[in-house]
C-alpha cells in the first residue's frame, strides 16, 4: 500500500506520530473527560500562518458569536490527530485526506466535513533561471525526492503517463540546498515551506503544484467523530466551528498580513516565528485556498467531483473506500444555508 506524503511527515520527516490512545470506539464513553465548557480545536500542526483563519475567527470573536468558548491547541511531529479526535479529547481537528481514510480503515469513526487547502501544496520547485514548468519537464532531468515522498511522486507520473526510468530520481532531505548547487535540477518541496525558504535568501524559484497535475488530494480537512454528527448539541457546535472558521478566512485572504502578525505575536508566539515567512507563506497559501470552486461554492466546501477525485488518489495508493464513508458535507451546507460567504 502506498503511503501519501503527509504535511507532518514532510516537515517532520522521521519524528514519530506519538499520542499514544487508541483510534477505535467512540469518544464519549464514560471514563473519558471532555471539558463542557470549550471546544477544543486540534490543529496538525505548529500554530502559524497556516492556520491564520482559525486565528482571526478566534481574536475577532467569531467562534463566540457562535456560542463558543473555543480552545485552538497546536499540533506538532509528536501529535497524531485521528487519536485524538476519537478520545474526545478534541471535537474537531485537522488532518489530510489520506490519514483520516487510514484511520477509518484501522476502525476509527472518523468523518471529513470540510477542506481547508483545495489545492494540494505539494510542488516541484526549480530556480528561476533554469525552470521545470510541466510534469513532462523532469523527463531527463535530476529530481531531488524526499525518501516518503517516493510513492506521492511514481503516482504523479503514473498520472501524468511518464515513464520513471525517463527521471533521475536523486534522495535529498528536506533542506533545498542540493537545488541552489546545483545537484539536482528540480527539488520536491512544499510550496508554503522551501520557496519561502529560498524566496527569503533572494533565489527566486520556479513552482508547480502537483494538485494542477491530477494529484489532487485535499489538505488540512476538518475532521470529526462520527457520533458528533449524530448528537444534536455537539452537530451545533461544529456548525459554528464552521461558520467561525469561514468567517475566520474569508478575513485572513482579504487582509493576509494580519492573519501573520496573530500567527507570530498570539498564537504562535512561542515557536519563534519570523514576520516576513509568515507573511510570504500567507501569499502562498491564499490561491490554495481560495479557488474557482471555493469562490463559487464557499470555502472549505467539497464538491461531488473534488470527493471523487479524493476517493479515485485514494484508490491509486490502495486505500479503498467511499465518499459516504469518508465524507460528510451536511455540516458545510447547514452552516452556508445556500449562501456562499458568510
Amino acid at each position: 500500500m502506498a503511503k501519501l506524503l503527509s504535511r507532518r511527515s514532510f516537515l517532520a520527516s522521521t519524528a514519530a506520530g506519538a499520542a499514544g490512545l487508541s483510534i477505535a470506539g467512540s469518544p464519549f464513553a464514560a471514563g473519558v473527560s471532555r471539558a463542557a465548557d470549550k471546544t477544543v480545536m486540534q490543529l496538525g500542526w505548529i500554530a502559524n500562518v497556516e492556520y491564520m483563519g482559525m486565528f482571526i475567527a478566534d481574536d475577532a470573536g467569531y467562534y463566540k458569536d457562535e456560542g463558543l468558548d473555543m480552545e485552538i491547541v497546536p499540533g506538532g511531529p509528536a501529535v497524531s490527530v485521528s487519536p485524538i479526535v476519537v478520545s474526545g479529547k478534541a471535537l474537531v481537528g485537522l488532518d489530510s485526506v489520506d490519514t483520516i481514510a487510514r484511520a477509518r480503515a484501522e476502525g476509527a469513526k472518523l468523518k471529513l466535513i470540510g477542506a481547508e487547502l483545495q489545492r494540494n501544496p505539494t510542488a516541484v520547485m526549480s530556480l528561476a533561471d533554469k525552470p521545470v514548468k510541466t510534469p513532462q519537464d523532469l523527463v531527463g532531468k535530476k529530481f531531488g525526492v524526499q525518501q516518503n515522498g517516493a510513492e506521492i511522486i511514481n503516482l504523479f507520473f503514473k498520472m501524468n503517463n511518464i515513464d520513471p526510468a525517463s527521471v533521475t530520481i536523486v534522495p535529498v532531505q528536506f533542506d533545498p540546498a542540493p537545488l541552489v548547487a546545483g545537484e539536482v535540477d528540480a527539488f520536491m518541496s512544499f510550496l508554503t515551506n522551501q520557496p519561502v525558504q529560498l524566496a527569503l535568501k533572494g533565489i527566486e524559484t520556479n513552482n508547480f503544484l502537483l494538485s494542477d497535475h491530477g494529484y489532487s488530494a485535499w489538505a488540512d480537512c476538518l475532521v470529526v467523530h462520527e457520533d458528533s454528527l449524530a448528537d444534536e448539541a455537539r452537530r451545533k457546535q461544529l456548525v459554528g466551528v464552521v461558520r467561525g472558521t469561514v468567517r475566520g478566512w474569508q478575513d485572513a485572504i482579504a487582509d493576509p498580513k494580519r492573519g501573520a502578525t496573530l500567527a507570530v505575536t498570539k498564537y504562535g508566539a512561542s515557536f519563534g516565528l519570523d514576520q516576513k515567512a509568515q507573511e510570504l507563506t500567507a501569499e502562498r497559501l491564499i490561491p490554495l485556498v481560495a479557488t474557482n470552486e471555493t469562490k463559487k461554492n464557499g470555502l472549505f466546501t467539497m464538491s461531488k467531483e473534488g470527493i471523487d477525485a479524493n476517493i479515485a488518489i485514494l484508490a491509486s495508493a490502495g486505500l479503498t473506500t467511499t465518499a459516504e464513508e469518508l465524507f460528510d458535507t451536511s455540516v458545510i451546507e447547514e452552516a452556508f444555508a445556500g449562501k456562499t460567504t458568510l
